[in-house]
C-alpha cells in the first residue's frame, strides 16, 4: 500500500492536469523515488502553466495591438471613397497599411527569437564591422531625428552567433535610442571586449523612463507612455526582441538611466578578441567617461 497508494494519487494528479486543472500539484514530501517523481512532475507542471499563461497573455495582447491599426484602416478605406482629396487618402491608406504590415513582421521576429534554439544559423561574426554596418544603416533615421550617430569601437571583436537575430537586436536598440534622442544630441554606441565577453552599449541623452519602468521596457507590448509610442510610431516589441535574441546567444542586456538619458547594454561571450590600437569608430568617439551598467 506503501508504493500502490502514492502511485495512484500521482495518476489521478496527471489525469486532472492533462483534463486542463493547471494549478494541480503533488506538493509531496517523500524522500524516495517516487518523491522525486512527485517533485518533477510539479515542475514541469509549473513551467507548462507559465508557458501557457505566457502564450495567452501574447494572444491577448496581439490581438489589442492589431485592433487599433485595422480600425485606421477601415478609417482610411473610408475616406479614399469620400474624401475631397483621394490622393491624400490614398496616401493615409498606404501608410496605414505599412504601419500594419510592420507590426505583423516584428510579431514574427519575436516569433522565430522565441524559436528553436538549435534552428540559429551560427557563424563567425566581427561584431564592430556589424556595428559600422548598422550605424550607416540608422544614419538617415538620426539625420530625420536631428541627432547624429557616434560609434566608438576600441577592439576587433568576433563572436559565435546568428548574423541576422544579432543584427536585429542591436538595431532595434539602437532606433530605439534615435526615437527618444533630443534634437541636436548624440546618441553613443560603444563596443568593447573583455577575455570574457564583448559588450556593446547604447545610449541616448533624452528623458530616460521611470525607474520601476527599467526592467520593464524588455517586455512585449510594454510602453512606458503610450502617447508617446503612438507619435512615434513604437509598437513595443523592439526591445522585447533584442532580449529574446541576446538570450539565445548566452548573453545578457539590461538597461538603466544614466541622467540624462537611457543606456542599454548589451553582453555577448566572446569566440575570440583581437584588439586594435586606435578602434574603429565609424564617426565621432562617444565620451570617455561614458557611464556602464554593472552585471
Amino acid at each position: 500500500m506503501t508504493i500502490v497508494s502514492p502511485l495512484r494519487v500521482l495518476a489521478r494528479t496527471v489525469d486532472r492536469f492533462g483534463a486542463g486543472d493547471l494549478s494541480v500539484r503533488l506538493n509531496s514530501r517523500r524522500k524516495d523515488e517516487i518523491g522525486e517523481l512527485s517533485q518533477a512532475f510539479d515542475r514541469m507542471a509549473e513551467r507548462i502553466g507559465t508557458l501557457l499563461s505566457a502564450e495567452r497573455r501574447l494572444l491577448q495582447d496581439i490581438s489589442h495591438e492589431l485592433r487599433t491599426p485595422l480600425a485606421r484602416l477601415s478609417f482610411a478605406a473610408e475616406l479614399v471613397r469620400s474624401a475631397d482629396d483621394p490622393d491624400a487618402a490614398l496616401a493615409r491608406l498606404k501608410k496605414e497599411i505599412q504601419r500594419l504590415s510592420e507590426l505583423v513582421s516584428t510579431l514574427l521576429q519575436v516569433t522565430r527569437a522565441e524559436g528553436d534554439p538549435n534552428a540559429a544559423n551560427l557563424e563567425p561574426l566581427e561584431l564592430d564591422e556589424l556595428l559600422a554596418g548598422l550605424i550607416e544603416d540608422c544614419r538617415v533615421e538620426a539625420d530625420a531625428h536631428g541627432c547624429r550617430l557616434a560609434l566608438r569601437s576600441s577592439a576587433r571583436v568576433t563572436v559565435e552567433g546568428d548574423r541576422e537575430l544579432l543584427r536585429r537586436a542591436i538595431e532595434n536598440v539602437i532606433r530605439n535610442a534615435i526615437r527618444y534622442a533630443p534634437a541636436e544630441s548624440a546618441v553613443d554606441v560603444d563596443l568593447s571586449a573583455s577575455r570574457e565577453a564583448a559588450r556593446i552599449t547604447v545610449r541616448d541623452y533624452g528623458s530616460g523612463v521611470p525607474e520601476d519602468s527599467v526592467t520593464r521596457i524588455f517586455q512585449p507590448f510594454f510602453r512606458v507612455d503610450d502617447a508617446r509610442e503612438g507619435s512615434t510610431g513604437g509598437v513595443g516589441l523592439g526591445l522585447a526582441i533584442a532580449m529574446r535574441a541576446v538570450g539565445l546567444h548566452h548573453g545578457v542586456i539590461a538597461a538603466r538611466n544614466v541622467h540624462p538619458g537611457l543606456e542599454i547594454c548589451m553582453e555577448l561571450p566572446l569566440k575570440c578578441v583581437d584588439v586594435c590600437i586606435g578602434g574603429t569608430g565609424a564617426s565621432a568617439p562617444a565620451a570617455d567617461n561614458l557611464a556602464r551598467p554593472g552585471f
